[in-house]
């Protein structure tokens, strides 16, 4: 005789329907696993953080220098901290650095982090500068490096 014939088939049924199921629970399992993870590494939004991607521009007679930043926080009703990948850009030179004292009325600003001025022929690296007069004087200070093309 046949060996499947002698199984009984309710036991047959009732190994079949538990290993569905656990089946069926493993692959939940793993998906809620996902779905944690994808909770976990979203990135959250800082409660402490004013301005979410602040953008500005310093206007004088001759040319604009427009300001990004990924976050900024207000000092008082004037002057605005950018933090995070604070860049100046204008048709002539760019400036990259990390931290900025940014003032809205005088259109000036000022960073004591490190920065990378970058123009056509000229690369600058600092300890810092000032930007006054509405971006027709730039300042830099501390250690710094000009490499001239």
């Amino acid at each position: 005789m046949n060996f499947f014939l002698r199984i009984n088939r309710k036991i047959l049924l009732f190994f079949s329907l538990l290993i569905l199921i656990l089946f069926i629970i493993f692959i939940f399992s793993k998906q809620i696993i996902v779905t944690n993870l994808k909770i976990k590494s979203a990135p959250t939004s800082s409660s402490n953080v004013d301005i979410s991607e602040p953008k500005f521009a310093i206007s004088n007679e001759s040319k604009k220098i427009y300001i990004t930043a990924r976050v900024g926080n207000f000092i008082n009703k004037d002057e605005i901290l950018l933090k995070q990948n604070v860049r100046f850009k204008s048709n002539d030179f760019s400036i990259e650095t990390e931290k900025v004292i940014f003032d809205r009325n005088k259109q000036t600003a000022k960073s004591e982090s490190k920065s990378l001025f970058k123009s056509k022929n000229t690369t600058i690296t600092s300890d810092g500068f000032n930007i006054n007069e509405k971006g027709n004087k730039i300042i830099f200070y501390g250690n710094s490096y000009i490499i001239l093309k």
